[in-house]
Parts: C-alpha cells; sequence; structure tokens
C-alpha cells in the first residue's frame, strides 16, 4: 500500500459496503493527525464513493478478521 495514494472518500450508501468482498475494516490516520476506523476498500473503481469529498490519508493499517 506504500506506493499508492490513498484518500478517504465519503461513501453514498454506506450500507452497501458491509456486505461488499472488497471491503475490509482498517485504521486511517488523516492529515489532522485523528485516527478512525473506516472501511478500506481494494476495488479501484467503485460507484459508492463521493470523489469530491476525497482528502489524503496519512497511514492506513488494514486490521485482520481477528482483530474486527
Amino acid at each position: 500500500m506504500s506506493k499508492r495514494q490513498l484518500r478517504v472518500v465519503r461513501l453514498l450508501e454506506p450500507d452497501l459496503c458491509l456486505e461488499c468482498a472488497f471491503a475490509q475494516q482498517a485504521d486511517v490516520e488523516t492529515a489532522d493527525g485523528s485516527v478512525q476506523r473506516m472501511l478500506y476498500c481494494r476495488r479501484l473503481d467503485c460507484d459508492n464513493w463521493d470523489y469530491e469529498s476525497a482528502e489524503p490519508a496519512v497511514r492506513v493499517e488494514v486490521c485482520d478478521e481477528e482483530t474486527q
């Protein structure tokens, strides 16, 4: 993940992501230093993203199934 430009985006329909095979929970650090639990999506072309709200992510730590 270190070579990708990761972004935090708003989800249009968050409930759709809860059952998606491409989504995993992750701890995400934003530019202001706050860390939140969010969804990390391995799909790079999802129609459920609001790109206008995108902001850079400083660090993303994807949680494995045991820590969820």
